[in-house]
């Protein structure tokens, strides 16, 4: 039967149905992460195993130009720590098709050379947000949640720009909410109630807090 041939009774049952099985699979990878597939294969799904494709892409991934071939050098310990890397570092990260195969095999390595080129860059830039992002996303693969919070929280502080403030206290929530720090109320204590900063963690706390009243609420 064609969409436009189904009537709204019907359109509304196949919405609801999906929205059931959505909201069962939402469960059961909450409830059951280490089972999940044979949770997943009681209601109806086949699990196939597939090709990683991203580790065939990374396998395959070779430097394309001069900056790639002197980073993935610096990573491997056969060049040096400099603000030419840093910033060769900026230009592949920054660029309009970043060689995302080449690098992220650093990252799950937890390699030490790429861990202190990003803390090296953000003693230098302390407000880079994609910097910060970089130290997060090392995070998932080594536990820095000290150098998360002294690295968030001092570009919190230093940020003048309110927007970009925001954004970065919004981030340094979710990089460090998985591990049990709450760093909206510890921005809280840094700063005055009258001050624009403050008013804006409060609006944030609101926020997590009305959107963890509201997930509490849901019924499966």
């Amino acid at each position: 039967m064609s969409e436009k041939k189904k009537g709204p009774i019907i359109k509304g049952y196949e919405k609801l149905k999906k929205e059931v099985v959505i909201d069962k699979v939402n469960e059961i990878f909450r409830t059951q992460p280490d089972n999940y597939i044979a949770a997943l294969e009681e209601i109806g799904f086949e699990y196939h195993e597939e090709d990683d494709y991203e580790e065939i892409e990374e396998r395959n991934a070779r430097p394309e130009n001069q900056n790639q071939k002197d980073l993935v050098a610096f990573f491997k310990g056969e060049k040096k720590l400099s603000d030419r890397i840093l910033h060769q570092y900026f230009e592949e990260r920054d660029s309009e098709f970043p060689n995302l195969p080449l690098m992220r095999p650093f990252f799950k390595e937890a390699n030490q050379n790429l861990k202190s080129l990003i803390m090296y860059g953000l003693d230098s830039y302390p407000e880079r947000i994609d910097l910060l992002s970089d130290l997060a996303f090392f995070h998932e693969f080594e536990n820095n949640i000290r150098l998360l919070i002294t690295y968030y929280t001092r570009a919190c502080v230093a940020q003048s720009n309110l927007e970009t403030f925001t954004e970065l206290a919004w981030d340094f929530y979710y990089s460090t909410n998985p591990d049990g720090y709450e760093a909206l109320y510890a921005l809280k204590k840094l700063f005055d109630p009258d001050t624009e900063k403050r008013k804006i963690i409060d609006f944030l706390i609101a926020e997590t807090k009305e959107g963890k009243e509201t997930d509490s609420t849901v019924k499966i």
